[in-house]
């Protein structure tokens, strides 16, 4: 007897709204992670019981994945650039026409147009474990810019924050500035005071003895006493303020009873009172000054490093900053014209291009490079982040689009290669640079891999230098949707080839207009295609476009090889690590063009797993490499085809 066939049950208002509250418990304990079949079963049940519909485990999978990609593209919707969004209603803000023109690029989206119901319970499921792209940026496309043509200083663009310049020493005397009263100086300074106290507190839960308390006693009870314009309930509240402060607690109990005497009219004038601490507090400054010991006390200052390392053996430059001496120069000439970076009274603008290089080379730690270079900490960190976005500015200048009427010598001059892909403009591909996150965003940052990074895409050209650079999307996200943000979203700015033009791309990449990319389901690499079995012609036709796009793998390899610190950027502002490695594709550029030795610093010496360089068809999963392959285009079909023919034919001749 054939087993009777179980009705489907269809998901409703209800029934979706009683599942989005179990994965809102569910998110509790697993944030972001789809639940287990044991977890499943149960909820079946559970939605038997409320909504009466009896679903399949398949059923309440295939809804998570909808459900989440429904909310991914909410995400989209409220970055995308040409479209409002309400916040009140949560819905998107367009005309009919710009409606219609957006579906017609993304027709998935059509049924978000009026927003999700529920969706304060989509952001607590997936808010904070979906890829979203906030803080993806591009370099600048300077044919695309309105400046006319390429300049040295770009400046910044809308919406960026300019990175702030180093003054000299002598331009910190505010001339020329409005004079602050005496009254606003002193009322500045006391809220500054008072601040930095209530830090101090808040973070220390005990603190050492002073050795220096008796000193700070007696020198804080002469002026307590000589300062007759303060009345003695004054003078008692101020040190009832400071009598929790770990440094002036000891001092506090040795003064007299009648000096801490409690029962004093609040109406006192707290101005006088904060003026009081601020003395205290001075006194309590000069003591410690004069007793300091230097943390600093080598010999070897970082200035007599830098003049070493410039007039010494050029391998050693190299191995330290990864440029020679030439090229160290021509930056700082760069820097300094365009008055990026100024001389100040301890640091040149030499140590401090060198300061950087030599951190983003070795990938050090801002406490290492302050140990090496003699620095604080702090003044080690201001000029890594003024640097790193200046060079960020720079992205225009040395990053710049291809020449798509030029065909590369690297495809002229070879036989393998022309004149089948002389309609190839570079390669594109994408690679994951580790970076740390907060907890709350862990799981968007997690890769396929395991570990947090950034999904970083890249074109190059033939001689290995970047064209075109995406950072700062989530490690969760793939390859593809990269791509696709970034070719129809206006604000990335990306540099599409003409028609006749094409970048090539892996398998996990859609074959369409301006992109190509090789036969799915055949060999790949030169062990495989000596096979017998398959297609010969295709097999040709991957093994030929593996080996030209393959600079991009090289490119990558050199690059994270050339700078240590992509492989794990130190804890930074997400921003900040976005923008070190776009600063660290300038220099690649920079050193491309303007190092004449740069053999000298093997890569190879130094290799580094790139984590991308494997066959990346495994990348995509089945269901979204067929579905790729039912919308590839016709049109670079019939050119793929076109150039693997011409490929088997030549071979035959």
């Amino acid at each position: 007897m054939p087993r009777a066939k179980r009705p489907s049950a269809r998901w409703d208002d209800a029934s979706t709204y009683e599942y989005l509250c179990l994965l809102v418990e569910y998110s509790e304990k697993q944030l972001g992670k789809l639940p287990k079949s044991p977890t499943l079963n149960k909820w079946i049940g559970i939605l038997k019981a409320k909504c009466g519909e009896d679903f399949l485990i398949g059923s309440l999978k295939s809804k998570y994945h909808r459900m989440r990609a429904d909310y991914q593209g909410i995400c989209f919707l409220r970055n995308h650039t040409g479209l409002g969004w309400d916040e009140e209603k949560q819905v998107v803000v367009a005309t009919d026409e710009q409606w219609s023109d957006f579906t017609k690029v993304y027709p998935l989206l059509n049924s978000l147009r009026e927003g999700l119901p529920n969706l304060d319970l989509y952001e607590i499921v997936w808010g904070s474990c979906s890829a979203t792209g906030n803080l993806a940026s591009s370099t600048p496309n300077p044919y695309l810019d309105s400046q006319e043509g390429l300049t040295m200083d770009t400046g910044p663009r809308s919406g960026e924050k300019r990175p702030r310049t180093i003054a000299p020493a002598q331009n910190k005397r505010n001339k020329g500035k409005a004079k602050i009263s005496y009254e606003d100086s002193i009322s500045a300074m006391a809220t500054a005071f008072v601040a930095k106290q209530e830090r101090a507190v808040s973070s220390m839960e005990s603190r050492q003895t002073d050795p220096h308390s008796e000193d700070l006693f007696e020198q804080i009870t002469e002026i307590v006493t000589a300062m007759s314009e303060f009345t003695c309930r004054q003078r008692v509240k101020a040190l009832e303020y400071i009598r929790t402060q770990p440094t002036t607690y000891k001092m506090f109990i040795k003064f007299p009873q009648d000096m801490r005497m409690s029962g004093y009219d609040s109406s006192d004038d707290d101005d006088d009172v904060v003026l009081l601490v601020c003395v205290m507090d001075s006194v309590i400054r000069k003591i410690r000054r004069q007793s300091r010991v230097p943390k600093h006390v080598s010999s070897f200052s970082g200035h007599e490093k830098m003049c070493e390392l410039i007039t010494g053996h050029e391998g050693l430059l190299l191995e330290h900053i990864r440029m020679n001496r030439d090229c160290f120069h021509w930056l700082v000439t760069l820097f300094t014209v365009q008055n990026r970076l100024q001389e100040t009274h301890t640091l040149t603008v030499q140590e401090q291009l060198m300061m950087f290089l030599t951190m983003v080379a070795h990938g050090d730690s801002n406490r290492r490079t302050s140990y090496e270079w003699k620095h604080s900490g702090e003044t080690v960190s201001r000029y890594i982040d003024t640097i790193s976005s200046h060079l960020v500015q720079l992205a225009s200048r040395f990053i710049v689009p291809p020449d798509f009427d030029d065909v590369s010598t690297v495809i002229a001059e070879n036989r393998r290669f022309f004149p089948y892909f002389q309609g190839c403009v570079g390669a594109i591909d994408g690679t994951h640079i580790s970076c740390v996150v907060d907890a709350d965003v862990a799981t968007a940052y997690r890769n396929r891999k395991g570990f947090t990074s950034q999904n970083v895409m890249a074109v190059v050209d033939f001689e290995m230098k970047f064209t075109y650079l995406v950072a700062g999307w989530e490690g969760s996200c793939h390859d593809a949707r990269v791509l696709n943000v970034a070719t129809s979203n206006p604000a990335f700015m990306f540099p599409h080839a003409p028609e006749g033009k094409y970048y090539l791309v892996d398998a996990g990449y859609k074959n369409k207009p301006g992109f190509l990319a090789p036969f799915r389901g055949q060999n790949y690499h030169l062990h495989d295609r000596r096979r017998e079995d398959g297609d010969r012609r295709k097999e040709m036709f991957n093994y030929r476009h593996a080996s030209l796009r393959n600079v991009i793998e090289r490119t990558f390899g050199v690059w994270k090889s050339r700078f240590h610190i992509l492989r794990g950027i130190p804890r930074y502002p997400l921003e900040k690590q976005r923008d070190i490695v776009i600063a660290c594709a300038v220099l690649h550029n920079f050193i491309k063009l303007f190092s004449s030795e740069e053999a000298a610093f093997n890569p190879e010496d130094d290799a580094v797993d790139d984590g991308n360089a494997e066959d990346d068809v495994g990348e995509a999963s089945t269901q979204q490499q067929q579905q790729q392959q039912r919308e590839e285009s016709n049109d670079m079909g019939h050119i793929r085809d076109h150039i693997a023919n011409a490929m088997w034919n030549d071979r035959l001749d």
